[in-house]
């Protein structure tokens, strides 16, 4: 448990900081949003002493960070920052073991560490552990980064705007791997971004800030569906401003479906499940009709070692086509509470997903209005 209680920070006679008192439970993907200068990176660089406040207590815990050394207290933090903070003249695995070795681990935990971080991230140890930073993209630099605030196992990541500086193919990708590695590792996250629809994406929690004021604290769905004043409300439709009226589930679906055809066999499906980290394989026929979808509870339950899994598929799953309304496929996975719609094409073939996300009925209100 992280808390803030009336905490307060001012540069001269400007207040950053006014008497800021919130909680962040363990294991939350907790976000700090507001325009430019409303005090969110000093709110964040306190937790970690980068900053001093003025007055007020930050605990970790129930244990005052005041109380804490500085040193000690960062290296039980990860932190990463915009431009990415590498070390030029360390290869990947130098940069990675920073920490770690101030913590005097031995040779050995650090490479096993480095090996078990890259693979996390699809980066072979051989190909990219003695590489340095200058022979890596953007993308694989800030993964590093990410990695060595990870390195050394902290309760804690901080991070400061980390994709902005990034294209948004690469800010996309980086932000499915966080959000996707937090669920894994269940670390707190402290997430500092001005881009709502990142904050959307990725926080189980969103706190909202202006004039060094916590103006609402809250769920993405709370946010969207009751902002708490119109400086939240047109901050949030400043950038959902992609989703309109008009909009179809071709607009909104994921064109990257996992498939497999219904003569496959149960254990290579759950191979292919294993692999992408997903319960569920969509289902075709060797001419890429759509056939249903096999969760893993219908294989645990009735499936064979060796059996085609024809027999264990269902067709209890929601669709939509690609001309649907994307109203009608959010009504769907709230009513419903599914956790995706498929969209097919006229012609009974996969065209693409849409997935149930937090903010999944609050987006649909918010854009379409509560029903009357």
């Amino acid at each position: 448990m992280i808390e803030y209680r009336n905490v307060c920070k001012s540069y001269g006679k400007k207040q950053i900081v006014k008497d800021l008192s919130f909680q962040i439970p363990d294991g939350q993907f907790v976000v700090l949003i507001g325009p430019s200068g409303c005090g969110k990176t000093t709110t964040l660089k306190m937790l970690n002493r980068l900053i001093e406040m003025d007055s007020g207590e930050i605990f970790i815990n129930g244990k005052n960070i005041m109380s804490m050394n500085p040193e000690k207290l960062r290296s039980s933090i990860g932190y990463v920052i915009q431009q990415i903070g590498l070390f030029p003249n360390m290869t990947v695995e130098e940069n990675i073991c920073v920490v770690p070795k101030l913590l005097k681990w031995d040779k050995e935990k650090c490479r096993n560490r480095v090996h078990e971080l890259l693979e996390l991230v699809n980066m072979p140890y051989e190909e990219y552990a003695h590489k340095y930073p200058s022979e890596m993209s953007g993308g694989q630099q800030q993964r590093i980064g990410v990695l060595r605030a990870l390195a050394a196992e902290p309760p804690i990541i901080l991070m400061d705007e980390p994709f902005g500086a990034l294209d948004p193919i690469t800010r996309d990708s980086l932000q499915d791997e966080i959000k996707l590695l937090q669920n894994r590792l269940k670390k707190t996250v402290i997430f500092v971004t001005h881009d709502m629809d990142e904050a959307l994406r990725l926080a189980d929690c969103v706190i909202f800030m202006d004039e060094g004021e916590v103006l609402q604290m809250d769920t993405p769905e709370g946010i969207l569906r009751a902002p708490a004043n119109d400086q939240v409300r047109e901050f949030v439709g400043k950038h959902v401003h992609n989703f309109t009226q008009s909009m179809l589930c071709s607009d909104l679906m994921k064109t990257k479906v996992i498939k497999a055809t219904e003569d496959r066999k149960t254990l290579e499906c759950v191979s292919l499940m294993n692999r992408y980290e997903i319960d569920s394989l969509v289902i075709v026929d060797e001419k890429d009709n759509y056939r249903g979808v096999l969760t893993i509870d219908a294989i645990n339950q009735r499936g064979k070692a060796g059996n085609a899994i024809r027999e264990l598929v269902t067709t209890d799953v929601p669709t939509v086509t690609v001309e649907t309304p994307a109203k009608t496929a959010f009504d769907i996975l709230t009513e419903r509470h599914a956790e995706y719609v498929l969209v097919l094409t006229d012609a009974g073939k996969v065209a693409g997903i849409i997935t149930k996300t937090s903010m999944s009925r609050a987006l649909a209100s918010f854009v379409w209005g509560d029903p009357a």
